[in-house]
This record gives structure tokens, C-alpha cells and sequence, in this order.
């Protein structure tokens, strides 16, 4: 068995996960070819390696194997020696398929509990593959932007697929039910998360979100920087929302938003060191107001972008009804996405009345006053420059500067229920829409090299 030998016909970007694209790479690390079916046949539930709850010494271990269990299905199903299962099963844990349970021990022809990195429980949503050292990386900002497109195109998937479900019921009924009330009618922005995270789509998206342990920050100015930690915050938020819910209560939120984590260069960053760490400047959360994000000596803080801008809060979504929807930044049109979000977010929530003379803004103004124009009349004419022509007049009717009359401001009750994470269908459309010229530009530069060219992975995980 040669366990080291790399097809010569895969060129970076169109790989398996587990193959080494560098011809000539000797690491004898790396597994074998074709090593995803092999993979595949080791974790099925019936005829895999058997993995359950495991107790020793009083302790349960979870969802792990034995590893002379495990030699004797590599003797039996990959036509090993045991010495030569015992070295392929250590190869495997080099690069982090595997692990002791406890990480104090080889693998063994032995009873000690292994467990596969896929079951492991963590807070950090992108373990679920390590990216073993000497893999390839993609530049940060394609990775980032690659990835959010992605899950935002499963999450578009996902939620047509219930709507026409619902539909088709909604009309199989419809003569029994034409009286309902308008409240019945299926909502648009619903996702079926749960059909999501049980979907191999998901699982493969998981995987390829490991690339993000290794990707290389240094070298990105400050708009290459915001729109990579931007994408990150929206694949992360949008990750979260497909393993954990809605967060509605106060202890929800602080593990949705505080706990939960991706790896980005040896780095876990959480959703609030993204938003309050980098995003913001290290400043302090509403939640904690006296404490900043990130401590001093913190290695994150070496992305902090210098630069405060207020117009952030209108790209990030936490994917509530009262967020703005997640978009999607590329970095050489940062000003312009700030600005258009800016401009369709304040135009859809500001509400004026100019009888009671109030002006009710979102919420997001009262949380985060200090990154916005202050005195509030300086923030009301901000505001202004941003909405349409007669909602502007309607505005500046209601201010005199010299006599320092504003309209009184009111602030929207923030809505967590029914929290579904949204985006805008039109950027998800663009990005599809770009997919798909990448993957055939990608088909056209391999036919005349390769017999049986392989997808590239841009658009493996996109439905």
C-alpha cells in the first residue's frame, strides 16, 4: 500500500479535502487518494467503526471509537497488515482526522477511546476538519467571501424549499380553509434550519470553513480587513443561527454572540470580538460598557481596524427582523456597499411624524450612540442625507439650528422573536450569478489538460 502517493491530474482549488495538491510535496503526512470514500465507509453508522458513549473510570466519553476496534476494521475493510493499520491510523491523527480523547495518546492497537474531529462537541463552529499545516490557503479575502456566499445560498435553498412546501399545503387546503386569516400566509424570510443542519451540504460546508484556521491576515489594508471581518461576522452569525436557534432569552444570546467562535489564523474570534474587537475599534459592548472587547494584550488586537465607522452596523446582521439582512462585501467597493446599506436600511426604518413631531429611529442608534455623529441634532442631519427627497424635507422641517429645536426621538423595541436570519435575495443572486461564471471559466481552463476534470470547489458546497 502506498499511502503517500498523490494523483498527478488535481490542481489546486478542484480537490478533495483530504488530497495533497502540491505534486511533489513528500510530506509523509498527508493520506491517501481517494481518501473521502474511505473516510465516508469508516464513519457509517452500520458498517463503519462503531462509535458510541463509552465510560471509564466513572467518566463518559462521548461519541468515540476504540482503537483496536478501529485496527480491526482497517484489517478487514482496507486490506492492512495491524502494523500497517496502526501507521495509517497515526497518520491520520497527524493531520487531525482523529484524536485520543484526552490528546495524550497515540494511536494504539489498544483500548483507548479515539475520537473523529467531526464529533467533536466545541464552541469553535469550523473544527469540525483541521487544516493541517503545508495545505494550501486561498488569499483571506476570497475565502472569507467564498464562504459566506455559500451558506447564504444553502440558507436561499432552504428557505424556497419550505415555502413551496408550505405552499403546496396552504393550496391542498385551500377549499377547506378560504376563510383563514392573513396571519396563516407562509412567511417569506422562514428557513428550515433544522432540514439544513442535518443536510450533507451543510456538513460540506462545514469542512471547507476550516480553510479559515489558516488564512493570512497580514498585508490587508483597512477596507480589505472590514470587508473580510464583515463576511466573516455574517458566515459566523448565520452558522450559528443553523446550531443553536434564535437567540430570544438573555443566556442565548450571551453563548450565541459571546461562546460560539471561528478559528481565523490560530485565532477564536467570537461575534462579539468581531463586532466590538475589530469592527468598532475595541470598544465596549452595550452589554458590558464599562469593558473594552479585547485586552490589551490580546494577539487579536493587532486587527483592529483604526479607522471607527458607524456605517458598520448596517452591513453586519445579527439576522433578526430588526438587523439590516446580511450582505456580502467585496473589497474594492467598500464605500459604495456602506453607503447603499446605510441608504435602504435607514430608508426602511426611520419613521417621522411631523404632527407629533418624532422622529423614531432604530434601535441600533441607541445602543451604539458613540459611533455615530453626536450632538443627536448632528445625528438627526446625518440621518437626513440618507433618505429619500420627502422624507428629507419632512426632516429638516422639524429642526432649527439656531433655536436648537429637534423633534423629539423615539427608538423601535428591538425583535428577537421569530428571529430568522436574512439576506438580501438580490446580492445572494449576484453572488450565485458570479459562481457560476467562475465555475465554467474554471471548466473551459481544465478540459484541455485534464480527461475527467474535477468541479472546482468554489462551487461544490453551492446549491
Amino acid at each position: 500500500n502506498n499511502l503517500n502517493a498523490v494523483p498527478s491530474n488535481l490542481v489546486p482549488g478542484t480537490i478533495p479535502f483530504f488530497t495533497n495538491p502540491n505534486e511533489g510535496n513528500e510530506d509523509e503526512n498527508w493520506p491517501i487518494p481517494n481518501f473521502e470514500d474511505t473516510y465516508t465507509k469508516m464513519r457509517d453508522h452500520e458498517k463503519g467503526i462503531p462509535r458510541c458513549d463509552r465510560r471509564y473510570r466513572l467518566l463518559t466519553y462521548s461519541n468515540c471509537f476504540v482503537g483496536s476496534e478501529a485496527v480491526d476494521w482497517m484489517t478487514k475493510n482496507m486490506n492492512m497488515s495491524r502494523e500497517e493499520a496502526i501507521q495509517f491510523g497515526q497518520k491520520l491523527m497527524d493531520v487531525g482526522i482523529f484524536h485520543h480523547v484526552t490528546q495524550s495518546e497515540p494511536f494504539q492497537d489498544d483500548y483507548f477511546f479515539y475520537r473523529f474531529q467531526e464529533d467533536e462537541d466545541s464552541s469553535i463552529l469550523n473544527m469540525k476538519r483541521v487544516w493541517e499545516q503545508g495545505r494550501p490557503v486561498r488569499p483571506a479575502l476570497d475565502v472569507a467571501q467564498d464562504l459566506i456566499t455559500k451558506l447564504a445560498c444553502l440558507c436561499e435553498e432552504y428557505r424556497l424549499s419550505i415555502l413551496t412546501v408550505r405552499n403546496r399545503n396552504q393550496e391542498a387546503g385551500s377549499g377547506q380553509h378560504a376563510g383563514s386569516s392573513s396571519k396563516d400566509s407562509v412567511r417569506g424570510d422562514a428557513v428550515d434550519y433544522q432540514a439544513l443542519a442535518k443536510s450533507d451540504a451543510f456538513r460540506q460546508y462545514c469542512f471547507a470553513a476550516a480553510e479559515l484556521q489558516r488564512v493570512d491576515l497580514f498585508g490587508l489594508d483597512q477596507e480589505e480587513r472590514l470587508a473580510f471581518f464583515v463576511n466573516v461576522y455574517n458566515t459566523l452569525c448565520l452558522h450559528c443561527h443553523i446550531v443553536l436557534g434564535t437567540p430570544t432569552n438573555f443566556f442565548r444570546r450571551w453563548l450565541f454572540f459571546r461562546s460560539m467562535c471561528y478559528r481565523v489564523s490560530g485565532l477564536d474570534f467570537s461575534l462579539d470580538d468581531i463586532e466590538h474587537g475589530i469592527l468598532r475599534g475595541n470598544k465596549c459592548s452595550p452589554s458590558l460598557r464599562i469593558i473594552q472587547q479585547l485586552r490589551p494584550y490580546d494577539p487579536k488586537c493587532q486587527y483592529i481596524l483604526k479607522k471607527r465607522e458607524g456605517r458598520i452596523h448596517f452591513v453586519i446582521s445579527a439576522g433578526t427582523a430588526s438587523d439590516p439582512p446580511i450582505r456580502i462585501l467585496d473589497a474594492d467597493n467598500v464605500e459604495e456597499e456602506l453607503h447603499f446599506s446605510t441608504d435602504e436600511f435607514l430608508n426602511h426604518t426611520v419613521r417621522i411624524n411631523v404632527a407629533k413631531k418624532t422622529v423614531t429611529l432604530p434601535r441600533i442608534f441607541s445602543w451604539y450612540a458613540d459611533d455615530f455623529p453626536s450632538p443627536q441634532i448632528e445625528l438627526l442631519k446625518w440621518i437626513s442625507q440618507y433618505l429619500r427627497s420627502d422624507q428629507q424635507i419632512a426632516l429638516n422641517g422639524l429642526m432649527n439650528e439656531e433655536k436648537g429645536e429637534i423633534p423629539t426621538i423615539l427608538y423601535e423595541n428591538f425583535e428577537w422573536s421569530n428571529a430568522d436570519a436574512r439576506f438580501n435575495a438580490a446580492v445572494v443572486r449576484k453572488k450565485r450569478r458570479r459562481l457560476e461564471r467562475e465555475r465554467k471559466a474554471m471548466d473551459r481552463s481544465l478540459s484541455p489538460h485534464l480527461s475527467n476534470p474535477v468541479g472546482p470547489a468554489v462551487n461544490q458546497y453551492s446549491p
